[in-house]
């Protein structure tokens, strides 16, 4: 059995915690530290998870002596990763892996900040880890093995999908497209629905419609993993699907701001960085 030691169990680390009780398909020992938030198990699933043991704490030091993370996951404030490690130091020998998902730590930085071992992972979920529906992406620093890879992928793919990175450079990229991305989305459902209400529609009516649109785009996704296919499906020629894609590709607006929004959130990922 596994050891997974969570420090940080706020909105994703709670996220993540609650994934890996309900979906994680493998046996493990999940340790959770946080002075501020304490999951009780019987709030994150419904019933017990067979398999899978569970024990939080407000304190590092409270935690027994003798056990050794197979993986200790960083689930806090990006300034705060250092100190989390170090207060967690007894715990972690040369086969613990460090995976982060604060914003802007580079690997590097996880792994100097742990004596014992340089295995460091860095990691970008997005809010969709909520409600189980994460599309994340991480970078593993050449010292971690193929196993402990294995062990991260298993962990984040358990909420989610989950994607290996060549650079650690790519992580700007993955921040501006996944990271920030379901805010693109929620922002042109308001623009939908707010054009909907100037034509005429009642406005609880645009809403429900604009909403339902978007998640039964993105359950057909899922099922096709193909969004042009998908687009000719659903577009007949010359009839009213393709006379609004028309507009939209009307000077290639549509790609040219998709283009201008994710080089936005790119370079002011490198900026925080």
């Amino acid at each position: 059995m596994k050891t997974i030691l969570l420090i940080g169990a706020g909105r994703m680390g709670g996220a993540m915690l609650r994934g890996w009780l309900t979906a994680l398909k493998m046996p493990v020992n999940l340790i959770v530290v946080d002075p501020h938030n304490q999951p009780v198990l019987d709030e994150l699933v419904e019933a017990p998870v067979p398999g899978k043991t569970y024990s939080y704490y407000k304190d590092a030091g409270a935690i027994p002596k003798g056990i050794v993370a197979d993986a200790l996951v960083l689930a806090t404030k990006p300034q705060m990763v250092a100190d989390a490690i170090r207060s967690v130091a007894p715990h972690i020998t040369g086969q613990t892996v460090l995976a982060s998902v604060a914003a802007g730590i580079a690997t590097d930085t996880i792994a100097g900040a742990a004596q014992n071992t340089d295995a460091a992972v860095r990691i970008m979920p997005n809010i969709g880890a909520m409600v189980g529906h994460s599309a994340s992406a991480g970078f593993a620093n050449p010292a971690v093995t193929a196993d402990q890879k294995a062990l991260i992928e298993a962990l984040f793919a358990s909420f989610g999908v989950f994607s290996w990175l060549e650079n650690e450079e790519q992580l700007h990229t993955v921040t501006a497209l996944s990271g920030s991305g379901p805010a693109y989305y929620f922002a042109l459902c308001e623009a939908m629905t707010e054009a909907a209400k100037s034509m005429g529609l009642p406005a609880d009516v645009a809403r429900d419609l604009a909403i339902g649109t978007v998640v039964a785009a993105g359950r057909l996704l899922e099922q096709t993993a193909d969004p042009t296919h998908l687009r000719e499906t659903v577009t007949s020629p010359n009839g009213t699907t393709h006379a609004g894609l028309m507009a939209m590709a009307q000077d290639e607006a549509l790609q040219n701001l998709a283009a201008a929004t994710l080089k936005a959130a790119h370079d002011r990922s490198i900026e925080l960085a």
